[in-house]
């Protein structure tokens, strides 16, 4: 990844002179920049998380799980798991020199609170972690020192995800009592304490990478309550609405519908859960919207973006929740033996589901199950609940496709049946030779990384 070829983004910062000489200030270059405060640096880096957990990467990785569905021109690519390398260019970019660039430039600034700088680790250790789970190997150690590394090398996928771990650690360690509320950087996320969503986090990339006793550390003291999810705010402005919103009602309408996905047929009755559920039909309308009549060649399911739907102009998008917390418990638990405790926390899941969606706890009743069936209630409550959120991707890969979600071209429930990485993208293949199999055996879709084979 050439970095030197992008500008770091930094602010000008305009001084007023005092005019007491002609000749003051006259060798300075009127065009040299000046870095700009760390205190408002953070608040790009949480826009570049916010993109990458919500954009471009949660559509694609949406379509790819069955959740949703590709409706229209490019997004049809999709469903036949064919889009090229330049699909991924702005994708990769985003995340590298918006977000994990820019993170890099507070925790280099020795004038920053260790409250910025650590904030600015968590966000960090997030996007290198999840870029890796998304990729593969990708630069880490070389990634943002351009001035050394113009081609920086790919680091091996586990060495990424436990970098990403132990940067999220260290920022855990000096936020506090820190509140997400409270803003650094604007009011673009919410929530409870930065440690709080750090441990999530943290929980999350130690379960990607099988380390289940890690895991629970973590998610023990991770999200607490669904009132401390790490969420995106948005409101009814133009560019401030919910990103998917953006993009199914603003820029792109018909490319991306859920008609005939798996997720929806799960909600719908067409395929029959693994745990009964009255309140499937809660969460559907939640989710989608009916187009048209059922049965007919032009019908359609739409996500829903109507006010009170989980993608309305102001509908906040996840980041980490209290239901992917304990639903990381649950399964971490199972992975070491401890059924009873698994059960509590999927149970735990299905109470908060039937507050937000029912007053009548018997829409969402609870588990008794064991074994092989209990598993897979777990991972496929995961499914459902966390709906067009990256990690999805990941367990599927991670889990070999356990829960069975059939593929777009055949309707095969194959493990290797649906792409297991995103794509390098054009521009790194074209610029960096260390690129992995570059330049004529450059991993495709369907190459498992060595975390997920």
């Amino acid at each position: 990844m050439k970095l030197y070829k992008f500008i770091l983004p930094i602010f000008a910062v305009l001084a007023i002179a005092s005019c007491e000489s002609y000749t003051e200030d006259l060798n300075d270059d009127p065009n040299a920049f000046v870095v700009a405060s760390s205190d408002l640096i953070i608040g790009q880096v949480q826009l570049a998380l916010m993109q990458h957990m919500g954009s471009n990467n949660a559509r694609y990785a949406a379509v790819f799980n069955n959740q949703m569905s590709g409706g229209d021109r490019q997004y049809l690519t999709l469903n036949t798991y064919s889009p090229n390398r330049a699909n991924y260019n702005d994708m990769w970019n985003d995340t590298y020199i918006s977000g994990i660039n820019n993170a890099q430039l507070i925790i280099n600034d020795e004038s920053a609170s260790d409250l910025i700088r650590g904030i600015a680790e968590i966000l960090q250790g997030t996007m290198f972690a999840d870029m890796a789970l998304l990729y593969g190997d990708v630069p880490f150690s070389e990634a943002v020192r351009p001035n050394e590394f113009s081609e920086p090398t790919y680091d091996g996928q586990a060495v990424v995800v436990s970098g990403g771990i132990d940067l999220i650690e260290s920022g855990i360690a000096k936020v506090g009592a820190a509140t997400i509320a409270a803003g650094y950087g604007g009011a673009r996320l919410s929530g409870g304490t930065w440690e709080e969503a750090g441990h999530t986090l943290a929980a999350r990339y130690a379960l990607a990478s099988k380390d289940y006793a890690t895991a629970v550390s973590h998610a023990t003291q991770g999200i607490s309550s669904r009132a401390n999810d790490l969420v995106t705010q948005h409101g009814t402005a133009q560019y401030n609405r919910n990103l998917m919103y953006q993009f199914v009602i603003d820029q792109r309408q018909d490319y991306l519908v859920a008609t005939d996905s798996h997720l929806a047929n799960l909600l719908d009755g067409t395929t029959a859960r693994a745990l009964t559920t009255p309140g499937n039909s809660l969460v559907y309308a939640s989710y989608f919207l009916a187009d048209g009549t059922v049965g007919s060649p032009s019908y359609r399911t739409l996500l829903n973006t109507d006010d009170g739907g989980r993608y309305s102009q102001t509908s906040s998008m996840p980041i980490a929740t209290f239901y992917e917390n304990e639903l990381i418990l649950a399964e971490a638990q199972f992975n070491l033996g401890r059924e009873t405790d698994a059960l509590g926390h999927l149970n735990n899941v299905r109470t908060a589901l039937a507050a937000e969606y029912s007053s009548d706890a018997t829409q969402f009743p609870a588990s008794s199950s064991t074994g092989a069936a209990l598993k897979k209630e777990i991972l496929e409550e995961k499914y459902i609940t966390l709906i067009g959120e990256l990690v999805v991707y990941h367990d599927l890969r991670r889990n070999r496709n356990s829960i069975g979600v059939p593929n777009k071209l055949t309707g095969s429930t194959a493990a290797d049946g649906y792409p297991q990485r995103f794509l390098y993208p054009q521009n790194e293949v074209d610029t960096n030779s260390n690129v992995p199999g570059a330049p004529d055996s450059v991993p495709t879709f369907f190459s498992s990384t060595s975390l997920f084979n």
